[in-house]
């Protein structure tokens, strides 16, 4: 099991999907569903706790696909005849990477949002929407954890941010390792030598590469699953005040 993947057993993980076992237990709802089916009508205690539910299921599988993403590094199929090079296999699986490990702090302010009950609509939900609310402020143990997250990952914000409004990610050794694979062995020379020397040489580079990636992504991974751990324990106090506070309404 990896670090992201045990986030599913997660005392607030348990409590959340507690509560809506709980609490729509009459109810034909998937508490991870996108919408309410037609006639049925939640209180605001069940609609908070659904809410909760899915954009906690959702963050969870956002984590898994961050693993999901490294072993894709290295799963190119030689046997089919596609299209794609394996350079360009590689560059695609590792700038999804990039672009996931970043969008995993857009789940964190849309639990957030949800834990607090905020009701910020979705579109809008932003850093400074979010942390400079009353509500958040007022939590500053909460403000500390989602700013950490923020920080551990602004590294990599830079090359998401180019990835979706400018250019492909640049990096020396992945440029290098998408000359090697440019162009057909075969077309270039009759040099049966020189193609089986330049084969080695590329396949050891491009293991070397692989393996550097999966190192640094792992670990990557593996301290976004501590700071996301942290955070988790201090919403799980906000959800229970939530629940009883939305408890209290409702029976009033």
């Amino acid at each position: 099991m990896t670090a992201l993947s045990s986030l599913n057993t997660h005392p607030f993980v348990r409590e959340v999907l507690d509560e809506g076992v709980k609490l729509l237990p009459n109810l034909d709802v998937d508490p991870h569903a996108i919408e309410i089916p037609d006639g049925v009508v939640l209180d605001e205690q069940q609609y908070y706790i659904q809410k909760v539910g899915f954009f906690l299921a959702h963050s969870l599988t956002w984590y898994k696909q961050l693993d999901l993403a490294i072993e894709f590094l290295s799963n190119f199929d030689y046997s089919k005849n596609i299209g794609a090079t394996r350079a360009d296999h590689l560059i695609y699986n590792l700038e999804n990477y990039l672009i996931r490990v970043n969008s995993a702090y857009d789940r964190v302010l849309q639990l957030v949002n949800a834990v607090f009950h905020l009701c910020i609509s979705e579109e809008n939900v932003g850093h400074a929407v979010v942390v400079s609310n009353y509500k958040v402020q007022h939590r500053p143990e909460i403000v500390s954890k989602i700013k950490a997250v923020k920080k551990f990952l602004a590294d990599y914000a830079q090359a998401r941010h180019t990835l979706i409004h400018k250019h492909s990610w640049l990096d020396a050794k992945m440029r290098r390792l998408e000359l090697f694979y440019m162009h057909d062995l075969d077309a270039l020379s009759d040099d049966k030598e020189w193609k089986k020397r330049l084969r080695y040489v590329r396949s050891q580079y491009l293991r070397d590469f692989i393996s550097e990636k999966k190192d640094e992504f792992n670990q990557l991974n593996e301290a976004l699953a501590v700071k996301v751990s942290d955070l988790f324990a201090e919403l799980g106090g906000e959800y229970q005040r939530q629940v009883r506070a939305l408890g209290r309404v409702v029976e009033l």
